[in-house]
């Protein structure tokens, strides 16, 4: 299991961030959270919506760039990799479920976000995730974590990082 704090992270105090703000802000935090698994994205949004974050989520691209269309930009958008574009029952004949439609989301996510980070997971082994990296790269991409308090970890980063001018 990957170790966040070795990566980069630093720990930091979630709900103040959530409640005040950093440096004055008082707007709470929103959060997009891109994944077809539904018990997983209920769990996330249970989680972060605990710390005090504003959680929008969406279990397809198709779905998401609907929802985008309808808020302001969020602070933050976690995107699964490995997924259908849709989940339009209509639609499934004509699109699979791949990591390419994953990679595809977040790079069109980063460029019409440029002011967002966009963060990429997947459930793929270390191993496979380092191929993965390379074709996202500086899209930041980690491991689904196992434990939640390691998701928070990478929220939390992410989140932080933007205030402070975006260490990426």
């Amino acid at each position: 299991m990957p170790n966040y704090t070795e990566q980069g992270m630093m720990p930091f105090p979630f709900a103040e961030v959530a409640v005040n703000g950093l440096e004055g802000k008082e707007a709470m935090k929103t959060v997009l959270f891109i994944d077809d698994n539904e018990d997983y994205r209920e769990t996330v949004r249970y989680l972060l919506e605990a710390e005090g974050l504003e959680v929008h989520d969406s279990d397809c691209p198709d779905s998401a760039f609907g929802l985008l269309r309808t808020i302001e930009a969020p602070d933050l958008i976690v995107c699964d990799l490995h997924m259908p574009f849709t989940t339009d029952e209509t639609k499934a004949d004509e699109y699979v479920t791949s990591f390419e439609v994953g990679v595809k989301t977040v790079h069109e996510l980063a460029w019409v976000y440029p002011d967002t980070p966009v963060v990429a997971m997947t459930g793929l082994q270390e191993v496979d995730l380092k191929r993965i990296k390379r074709y996202l790269s500086p899209i930041p991409t980690y491991q689904k974590p196992e434990r939640l308090n390691e998701f928070l970890d990478i929220v939390r980063c992410h989140l932080v990082s933007q205030d402070w001018g975006g260490i990426q």
